[in-house]
Order: structure tokens, then C-alpha cells, then sequence
């Protein structure tokens, strides 16, 4: 039988086909030696994660960004008009929300900081707890605003070290000198101060005492702030109390505060953050709006009322991470970041 000879491959098409194999095999080399990256990453993640939970979040959140400036309006009086609302420090009220509420009531927000034992003409002072609300005049319930021991899970992460499990672990030997508690004279130190009481009883003071042998107890929330090893980002201080005078030498990872930290923590896209609540550690904390007796705008104060009563006021809160109730959609930053982990 005669044999078929097959034809030489010119010299171009071997020097094309040399080069397309040199590409071929840097591209496996690096794809052997790359790390797998969720797509979508970003600083903030855990960096031993392997899937992309945090793009399909992104997806999420962009897609839902608006949503707090739209709803169910019924039950909310309309007038026109300004509102003066007076904002404790760190309460200042987002684009997002303002807009929500002068959507749903046609009354216009104006606002500053509030200013204690000052002669300030604001018909609400927003951002308060539940007690100072009930001082200053007549308190409404804006949601709840939990404390908790926040971890800094990126800390932990890199560190290869497992979180405490619970809020009696803080005191032990291997927590104790990684955790900073804002003194009793805060709200977030007193809470805290109370849950653990509770909880842990008799113990308590041998707990304490083990915090205090570990300097964990700070002067001063700004003091324990600056103690965290997490650095907010500078568009985010404003929504921290004390954060802009916060100096320290970021060394502990673990921090007693309420739940807008995770917030304040989170990423660029708002669907990761940083810290994450140790179990058993969360207090609830009833974050208010005090009307005061001073206010004489009682209609646009009735439709600001009636705003953070309904479901549309409580959603606004969530989507702009301010308080969380139950009930708020399970795409929003309170739900993701402000539910108290029991």
C-alpha cells in the first residue's frame, strides 16, 4: 500500500505555533501559582474566603440602594414647611433618609449638631438613648442600636487565631489584653457594664478585675476607640461619636460598641465589614428622638413621628444604617450588620 505524505508546515506557521505554545503554558504556570480571589473582593473580606458571596452581595446592594425612599406614605401627614432637627454627635441623618422623609411628608429637614445646655431651636434632637430622650422632652422610639463586643475579624484571620466564644472569654488570659471596653461613664461602657453583671453574677468582679489587670477598661470611649486595630475610613468617622479625636495605638482587636461600628466598618460596596459580634455579648440599646418642650412646629414634629413609627421609617433606618427593627428587609445594612447576635 502506498503511504499518503503529509506536507511540511511552513516556516511561519511553526514559528505561529511555537509562540502560541509559550502563551499557553505561562498561562497554566500562573493560573498553578495564583491565588483563587473572590471575584468582587474587597479589603475588608476574610481573606481565607474562598467564594464569591460577597460579589453576589454587591450585586445586592447595588441594586437596592434606593429603596429606603420608597414606600407606603399612608398614615404620614403632609404639610410644607421646615423641620429643625438637632443631631447628637455622630447622628447626623444621611442623604438617603432625609430624602425619604421629605418624599413621604413634603416638609423639608434643616440640620445641625446638637449642642447640650445650649438655647438651640430644634423642633427634635435625634440620636439619643432612651433615658436622655425621656429628660429632654417626649421620647419616640427610632430602633435598636445593640452593643456588643465586636471583633475584628480580618485581626483574627490573619493572626490564625479563633474568636472568643462568649462574653466571660474576654476576661481570660488569651482575651484579655486584646480587648477595649469604653469606661462606665459612656453609654456603650455602661450597658456594657450592666449586661455583664447579669449575666455572670457572682463572677463579675473577679471578670472585671482581670480586665482591669489587662488595661482593658479605658478613660474615655474616644480613648478605647483608638485602641481597636481597625482604622475607620475618613468618610465614615462622622458616624462615630468621638471618632475624629480617637488616637491610640490600634493593638486590640476586639471592642465594646454599638452596632453602627459595623457599620462605620464595613466595605466600599456595604456588604462586608470587619467586625462581627461575639455571641452572648449584645445588649440591647433603644436609640431615640426626643421632642422637646421647647418645639412649637407640632405639626411637622406629628408627620416626623408618624415617619419613624411606620414601616417605611423603620426601613429608611435600615437601609441607612442607623437602627434596626424587626421586620426591616434582610438586605439592608441593619440586617446585615446591626441584629444583635444572640
Amino acid at each position: 500500500m502506498r503511504k499518503t505524505k503529509t506536507a511540511s508546515p511552513s516556516p511561519q506557521r511553526s514559528a505561529h505555533l511555537r509562540r502560541l505554545s509559550i502563551t499557553l503554558l505561562g498561562a497554566l504556570a500562573l493560573s498553578a501559582c495564583s491565588p483563587s480571589i473572590p471575584q468582587g473582593a474587597q479589603w475588608t473580606d476574610d481573606p481565607f474566603r474562598t467564594d464569591s458571596t460577597s460579589s453576589a452581595q454587591a450585586t445586592t446592594a447595588s441594586a437596592t440602594k434606593n429603596r429606603a425612599t420608597t414606600g407606603n406614605t399612608d398614615g404620614i401627614p403632609r404639610g410644607s414647611g421646615t423641620l429643625r432637627i438637632a443631631y447628637a454627635p455622630g447622628w447626623r441623618l444621611p442623604t438617603d433618609y432625609v430624602s425619604a422623609f421629605e418624599a413621604a411628608s413634603g416638609y423639608t429637614i434643616e440640620q445641625s449638631e446638637y449642642a447640650p445646655n445650649s438655647s438651640q431651636n430644634a423642633d427634635v434632637i435625634f440620636g439619643v438613648d432612651s433615658k436622655q430622650a425621656a429628660a429632654l422632652g417626649t421620647a419616640i422610639t427610632i430602633g435598636n442600636d445593640p452593643v456588643c463586643a465586636w471583633a475584628d475579624r480580618s485581626w483574627f484571620s490573619a493572626n490564625s487565631k479563633a474568636l472568643p466564644s462568649s462574653l466571660k472569654d474576654l476576661s481570660s488570659a488569651n482575651f484579655a489584653s486584646l480587648t477595649a471596653i469604653p469606661s462606665q461613664d459612656s453609654e456603650a461602657g455602661a450597658a456594657f457594664a450592666a449586661k455583664a453583671s447579669s449575666v455572670l453574677g457572682e463572677d463579675y468582679e473577679d471578670w472585671k478585675e482581670n480586665l482591669n489587670d489587662a488595661h482593658s477598661i479605658s478613660s474615655s470611649a474616644a480613648e478605647a476607640l483608638g485602641q481597636w486595630t481597625v482604622t475607620l475610613a475618613d468618610d465614615r468617622l462622622s458616624l462615630i461619636s468621638g471618632a475624629t479625636s480617637a488616637q491610640g495605638s490600634h493593638q486590640r482587636p476586639i471592642l465594646i460598641w454599638d452596632a453602627r461600628l459595623a457599620v462605620a466598618a464595613a466595605s466600599n460596596t456595604g456588604t462586608e465589614s470587619r467586625a462581627e459580634a461575639i455571641p452572648g455579648t449584645c445588649v440591647d440599646s433603644t436609640v431615640s428622638a426626643a421632642v422637646p418642650q421647647s418645639s412649637s412646629n407640632s405639626e411637622a414634629v406629628r408627620s416626623f413621628q408618624a415617619f419613624l413609627e411606620s414601616q417605611l421609617g423603620k426601613n429608611a433606618a435600615a437601609y441607612a444604617g442607623l437602627a434596626y427593627n424587626d421586620g426591616v428587609p434582610e438586605d439592608s445594612q441593619a440586617a446585615w450588620f446591626m441584629k444583635p447576635a444572640k
